[in-house]
């Protein structure tokens, strides 16, 4: 086994590891001075901080204001603070990003340049954006809350993702190659979210404590949660053994000192990240000429699967740890041949033309 330049144990090819942020301050204002968007952001961020939300949360915080910077700064041409953020600009900047903006112009590797975002991004900018608002009035930081009396785009049709077909399922798993590390251990985090339906966020942070061998479950434990609640996720056999086989064998690549309790481990010996995943299911979708390759299409191939299989409904959504039943009904999306095939089977009409 060969090293890497800084004498790290190497197995495959694989990029460097990125470094860590620096941590910002919340800037000190000048009684005359005007507040800015940069810095109303950093005093909502801290105190979003305070409340514990998530790093992950807080990231986009940063890019959805960042957006609208860049927005009253080169379309809208004015000063980028609280007080310009009026209930007409953020009504113009909604017209904007869906009729107006552009997307992946320049960027290279993307060849379908696209006007207008859909409803559903959108919203999800504005929903970040009424909470910041929200506080920053109640704070004091703004006269008014100008979100107040915004309303969110009407959608016609919710936009959902897409299970992956089986077809589509053998032929990801038959792109890699076992005999490598970081290919084999790609197929056991898929295997797992296929068997468990587990955010990508909670299956590369596993732990090797996670697991309970006798009842054949891993724990989520509050803190890596998305709805901040532990819970316990059957699993099945076969995909545990693999589990302890991966960390095993990660022990002995990289040392236990460097792998802990972590399950999932890079080629470098360092943490595996569900950034790092996605970024290798997308350079897997253009390889395989592929429509759609990302993680959240395995849990959401594992809860139309789990029903068809006879699972039920209710089980799922403890399960999936969805605190309202209605998003796991939109993550069931059945096609045309699920459709048909469950008809075919389950059709009432052959039992009474049996009794004629």
């Amino acid at each position: 086994m060969r090293k890497s330049k800084n004498n790290r144990p190497y197995i495959g090819e694989r990029g460097a590891p990125r470094g860590a942020t620096a941590t910002q301050t919340v800037p000190q204002l000048a009684d005359d001075q005007q507040l800015s968007l940069t810095q109303a952001l950093e005093i909502f961020v801290q105190a979003k901080r305070a409340e514990r939300v998530r790093e992950r949360t807080i990231k986009e915080y940063r890019l959805h204001i960042k957006y609208l910077i860049a927005y009253m700064q080169e379309e809208a041409n004015v000063e980028t603070t609280v007080a310009n953020l009026t209930p007409e600009l953020i009504r113009d900047y909604i017209t904007y990003l869906l009729y107006d903006k552009t997307t992946y112009e320049g960027v290279q590797g993307r060849k379908n340049v696209r006007v207008g975002l859909s409803p559903t991004t959108v919203n999800i900018r504005l929903r970040t954006l009424k909470t910041m608002c929200r506080f920053w009035a109640a704070e004091g930081y703004a006269r008014i809350n100008a979100m107040e009396t915004i309303k969110l785009v009407l959608m016609d049709e919710v936009e959902e993702v897409q299970g992956l077909s089986e077809g589509d399922i053998s032929l990801i798993l038959a792109a890699h190659d076992e005999r490598h590390y970081a290919q084999w251990r790609d197929v056991t985090l898929i295997y797992l979210l296929l068997d468990t339906g587990l955010r990508i966020t909670e299956a590369t942070v596993l732990k090797i404590t996670d697991i309970n061998s006798i009842y054949l479950e891993v724990t989520v434990p509050s803190k890596v949660a998305k709805n901040r609640k532990y819970r316990d996720v059957p699993i099945s056999r076969e995909v545990l053994k693999r589990l302890l086989d991966l960390h095993r064998e990660s022990v002995e690549y990289f040392g236990k000192e460097a792998v802990g309790d972590r399950i999932f481990m890079n080629a470098y010996g360092e943490y595996y990240t569900a950034d790092s995943f996605r970024k290798r299911m997308t350079r897997l979708k253009k390889r395989l000429g592929l429509a759609k390759l990302h993680p959240n299409q395995f849990r959401h191939t594992f809860a139309r699967d789990y029903l068809l299989n006879g699972g039920d409904l209710f089980t799922l959504q403890k399960i999936l740890d969805h605190a309202d039943i209605k998003t796991t009904r939109k993550y069931v999306q059945m096609d045309g041949n699920h459709i048909r095939d469950q008809h075919a089977k389950n059709t009432p009409l052959r039992k009474y033309m049996k009794r004629r």
